[in-house]
């Protein structure tokens, strides 16, 4: 019968639809169970997803103190900025280095002598060219007539690409103009060298400065340096030098244990926050009120995948590593320790004290010899392993989600079961209703066949 069964109990005066609503309810409790048991699943894999998002932050942490040179970091100062700055990489070796600029590798510029009104007055009284050429490059031409302007020919040269760049300047003022074009390499070094081979314009541009190399001497050699750019990082190794005047100055590399200190933390902090993580979310609890002394867990607090994962990790952090030519072989060594909950503890005092007396051997503590690998390459193995594809993460989210699976299909085969059931109820309790009903109208009509119950008159 199409449509929706509504029994009210008229006839029999019972509460039907109450009556269906709590026998439902009871039908339904392994329906509300399975949804409890789904929302615990779905909550697992949401810890695990998280759990896996932290792992690889940590992963992160990890892999920038994990190459040879990335551990200790190195700082380079200059006893005059003024002259020059410099900044280190870990390749960069302890010690100072005295350098000596005589001049500043400067790039070539050619202007024109004749100024004119405006950038819009013309530069030729007829049919030409304007050739110039960079270097041992190509010569760029440029053709010009009576209606090339000083800004027109500024933005043909622009356009060739040349590694020159054009300008209109007024070097007099607003009310006496005096415009000139002014043409400089984009580039700095002898190399650099700018020469006007025709100039068939009214302006005359000639070259008013020469491309040049920096020059300088440093501690050690003889005769004096040539670098075509004031930025260079092959005199002093690892060191970027940028020249900025003319003089005297040292420049000094030293360790950076301010750095040092600050990317072993990150590695502290990565992993901490893993273990908190695991931590809350694996808090079993009794509520004491409750009379049944019911017992709530986090969604990881039996997930045995999580166990193997942590236990994997202080493993790899409280073995020693063996084989390492230097005199550490512990992160206990130079600070790192566990705290009960499992956190670890980073004294960076001890660090930078381990620095100061063998800093190739808190190098090697992280990063290996080559040969043999340190804790970073333990730990970039480790926790490769279980964030890829068919680790232990991966298999441990498949089997969540198939579990949700699973629980969806009971789910809606449940649910069929208790639409099939109210729907039978209903139609029970409307026979019920419409049986009553005739009884109730078979015994009046019976009653009023023998006289009984109504009235007579005679």
């Amino acid at each position: 019968m199409a449509g929706t069964i509504t029994v009210g109990g008229l006839a029999t005066g019972l509460d039907t639809n109450s009556i269906i609503s709590q026998l439902v309810a009871l039908e339904s409790q392994p329906l509300n169970d399975l949804q409890t048991q789904r929302a615990g699943v779905v909550a697992q894999q949401t810890a695990m997803q998280t759990l896996n998002t932290k792992v690889l932050a940590f992963l992160t942490a990890v892999d920038k103190v994990r190459d040879n040179g990335d551990v200790i970091a190195r700082q380079a100062t200059s006893s005059d900025t003024g002259i020059l700055t410099a900044t280190a990489t870990g390749a960069a070796a302890p010690g100072t280095t005295s350098l000596n600029v005589t001049a500043l590798a400067q790039g070539a510029i050619a202007t024109s002598t004749t100024g004119a009104a405006s950038a819009t007055s013309t530069v030729a009284t007829g049919a030409g060219s304007f050739t110039f050429r960079v270097g041992t490059g190509q010569n760029q031409t440029i053709a010009i007539d009576a209606t090339t302007t000083l800004q027109g020919l500024a933005t043909q040269i622009n356009g060739l690409g040349a590694g020159v760049s054009a300008s209109v300047v007024n070097i007099g003022t607003a009310a006496s103009p005096d415009v000139r074009l002014r043409i400089a390499s984009t580039d700095t070094g002898a190399s650099q060298a700018l020469t006007i081979v025709q100039d068939d314009t009214t302006v005359g541009v000639s070259v008013t400065q020469q491309a040049a190399n920096a020059q300088f001497t440093v501690t050690g050699f003889t005769d004096p340096l040539s670098r075509e750019h004031n930025s260079f990082d092959d005199v002093i190794p690892g060191v970027n030098v940028t020249l900025l005047g003319k003089g005297p100055a040292t420049v000094t590399v030293s360790t950076d244990t301010t750095t040092v200190d600050s990317n072993v933390q990150s590695v502290v902090d990565a992993f901490n926050d893993v273990i908190n993580f695991v931590n809350s979310q694996s808090q079993v609890t009794q509520d004491a009120n409750a009379t049944d002394h019911s017992v709530s867990s986090g969604p990881l607090a039996f997930d045995g995948t999580v166990r193997t994962i942590v236990s994997g990790l202080h493993t790899v952090l409280s073995n020693g590593v063996t084989g390492l030519q230097g005199s550490l072989s512990q992160l206990s060594q130079i600070g790192i320790t566990t705290n009960e909950d499992g956190t670890l503890a980073f004294d960076s005092t001890k660090l930078d004290s381990a620095l100061a007396q063998d800093e190739k051997s808190v190098d090697q503590l992280f990063s290996g010899n080559g040969s043999v690998g340190g804790v970073a390459d333990r730990l970039h193995d480790y926790l490769t392993q279980i964030t890829g594809a068919g680790s232990l993460i991966a298999i441990r989210n498949k089997s969540l989600s198939d579990q949700i699976s699973s629980i969806d299909d009971q789910i809606a085969a449940g649910q069929q079961h208790i639409d099939d059931f109210q729907a039978s109820l209903q139609q029970e309790f409307a026979n019920l209703e419409l049986t009553v009903n005739t009884l109730k109208s078979q015994g009046a009509s019976l009653l009023s066949a023998l006289g009984v119950g109504g009235g007579s008159t005679g």
